[in-house]
């Protein structure tokens, strides 16, 4: 794993807006060392990019340190916070900590990574109408968004966030739903009494090629029935 310091960040950007814009053709295919050639850097930098170019679905591998390009896919989701928009609901988020962590055993194999790569958690509290919906984590490879950081999402769709700056498309989520035990964090941020139940929404967000982007642990105030009703219709029936 390339060390996070060390990440090519501009070379990805240079790449990734080269395909956005056309400049490398769909169908046409490269090695890792003709990547390297093309923009005149070391090949190592051009390897370590790559493995996230396949991930967002811009490239297709089509052999050892091969592969073809793409372009990048049309998006066919809708998140939550659009959703709330157009219903609208006055969605926000307050996004309280973003750090990069070690990916541990579960979320290497959750987001199909080697233990240790380096994820960014981003722990949100999310509103709607200035009320407090939920508690939530999101889990990102580093690769995909590096700088992510640096951008005010407090009132900004994360999934358009990804499409527009980083060139991530989600193609399709898949979402479970329970109802499990508060956690301290929850019943603080959530102002939940003591021993009360939340609906836990995970979801994990794929790419056209099939690979996992964001894996968003969510916990909900089941208390706000009406927007969880509206918002995750297919929990509706756990806090009825």
């Amino acid at each position: 794993m390339t060390p996070m310091k060390d990440f090519p960040v501009m070379l990805q950007m240079q790449v990734e807006n080269d395909i956005a814009s056309g400049k490398l053709q769909p169908g046409a295919k490269y090695t890792v060392a003709k990547l390297g050639k093309r923009y005149k850097c070391d090949v190592n930098d051009a390897d370590a990019i790559v493995p996230s170019l396949i991930r967002k679905g811009l490239v297709e591998k089509i052999g050892q340190k091969a592969f073809a390009i793409y372009g990048v896919p049309q998006s066919k989701t809708e998140s939550v916070f659009q959703y709330a928009q157009k219903s609208k609901l006055q969605p926000r988020t307050v996004v309280r900590a973003i750090t990069v962590i070690p990916a541990n055993a579960v979320l290497s194999e959750k987001l199909a990574l080697t233990e240790g790569t380096s994820l960014y958690q981003q722990v949100r509290t999310r509103l709607v109408d200035e009320k407090v919906l939920a508690n939530q984590y999101n889990y990102i490879p580093y690769e995909i968004c590096p700088g992510l950081e640096e951008i005010d999402l407090s009132k900004r769709s994360f999934q358009v966030t990804l499409e527009e700056d980083f060139h991530t498309v989600i193609d399709s989520i898949e979402e479970t739903y329970s109802l499990e035990a508060a956690s301290r964090d929850d019943s603080q941020i959530l102002d939940l009494a003591s021993g009360q139940k939340v609906l836990v929404v995970q979801r994990m967000s794929f790419s056209a090629s099939g690979m996992p982007l964001v894996f968003a642990d969510i916990h909900v105030n089941p208390a706000q029935f009406h927007y969880v009703a509206d918002l995750w219709p297919k929990a509706a029936g756990l806090v009825e």
